[in-house]
């Protein structure tokens, strides 16, 4: 399932680092290149990114130490 630039599993190992803002710059517009042009791997990335909006919407409602629930909320708050 390869496409033009970076391969299907180069996207694949880098699709969490890429939803939490981890790679440099050339490694995420690299990875945001392929899923533009790679459905297969948007859908992959889509449905990552879906658990993660989930996951922020359930720790909202679980009571939490407070600073225990900010670290949580930061890491899941910035999109990719």
């Amino acid at each position: 399932m390869g496409c033009e630039g970076m391969t299907c599993l180069e996207a694949f190992k880098k699709l969490d680092d890429y939803l939490d803002r981890e790679l440099t710059a050339d490694e995420a517009e690299a990875v945001r290149a392929h899923l533009e042009k790679c459905q297969h791997c948007a859908e992959v990335f889509e449905f990552d990114a879906a658990v993660v909006r989930c996951l922020k919407a359930k720790l909202s409602r679980i009571d939490l130490p407070p600073d225990l629930m900010a670290q949580l909320t930061s890491r899941l708050d910035t999109p990719a």
